[in-house]
């Protein structure tokens, strides 16, 4: 399953990179094929569109992962993963896990971009709550404003990820922290739609100014405007379907983790082994060693003091 090989993974990686750049203006509407702008203009918020924060969390993880393939290259070796950054990729893995299925089942529209047009409700000018499964439509398959970001994109840095990032290398508490972007994200845009309301004069005057899908970019966001999702109840619910998910979804990527070739030749899942500290590059790692430095030298400190 992994494959160490630094040409394989330069070529991978390259490819990989120049189509996420490509994948993300096209997502934001600077491409002419395709695009995500209303009217056919750029869209200035695409901050506000989860699938391109994973398009850009993957950039950030596979840029350093290149650069580092090609520096062991030109050092003579041949077969080497990439060492830096674990967590990153891995809370990426997860991230582009959860919209993979986010977009291919739930998302019918971001914003003022729609795959399926859905019919107001009486009394609503547009019907923005609407959760549609993105694979039974054309627009999914045929527009790569959403081809790209939401099937193209998660598959290929999954499958980079599979192929190219060394297992026993993460650690439990990954499981955890990998819910942290898409959460952040949950609230950025929640606080994001809170405040362009109360600037624009709540649901009317956003309507009036033609940025309600700005303010409130996805269906689980419109929850006390929405024709559907009445009640502030629902700013607890969302988050509490989506933390369930995402708890699912971070387990499932910490077993692909730790699949490991037993001595048996067979490939085993091993959760429980800790893996070598000396081997990691993590942020975790910088911390502990660095309070074991300070602990280090306070010891000596008072060791040196004793001698006195």
């Amino acid at each position: 399953m992994m494959k160490n090989n630094l040409i394989a993974q330069i070529v991978y990686r390259s490819i990989y990179i120049a189509l996420a750049i490509f994948g993300l203006l096209v997502s934001i509407g600077f491409w002419s094929i395709g695009g995500s702008g209303v009217n056919g203009k750029p869209n200035f918020f695409f901050f506000t569109d989860f699938f391109d924060w994973t398009i850009v969390m993957s950039l950030i993880v596979t840029i350093p992962a290149l650069c580092e393939n090609i520096a062991a290259l030109r050092q003579g070796k041949t077969h080497e993963f990439s060492k830096k950054l674990p967590l990153m990729k891995f809370c990426t893995m997860s991230s582009m896990l959860f919209g993979f299925v986010l977009g291919a089942f739930f998302v019918n529209r971001i914003g003022e971009y729609w795959l399926v047009p859905q019919t107001p409700a009486p009394g609503i000018a547009t019907n923005y709550d609407s959760i549609f499964p993105g694979i039974a439509t054309a627009g999914y398959w045929l527009d790569l404003a959403a081809f790209l970001p939401r099937f193209v994109l998660p598959l290929g840095y999954m499958v980079m990820w599979l192929l190219f990032e060394e297992r026993m290398k993460s650690r439990s508490i990954y499981g955890t922290i990998g819910i942290l972007p898409p959460t952040i994200f949950y609230f950025f845009d929640l606080f994001f739609g809170m405040i362009a309301s109360a600037i624009y004069g709540g649901e009317t005057g956003l309507r009036e100014m033609g940025i309600y899908g700005v303010a409130y970019p996805f269906f689980f966001q419109d929850s006390g405007l929405s024709s559907t999702y009445h009640g502030w109840w629902w700013i607890l619910i969302w988050p509490t379907i989506f933390g369930i998910s995402l708890m699912i979804l971070n387990n499932i990527v910490f077993r692909l983790s730790r699949i490991n070739r037993g001595e048996d030749g067979k490939l085993h899942i091993d959760t429980k082994a800790k893996p070598s500290e000396d081997e990691l590059c993590d942020i975790i790692h910088k911390i502990k060693m660095h309070f074991a430095a300070k602990k280090a030298k306070k010891q000596t400190a008072d060791d040196n003091e004793d001698k006195k």
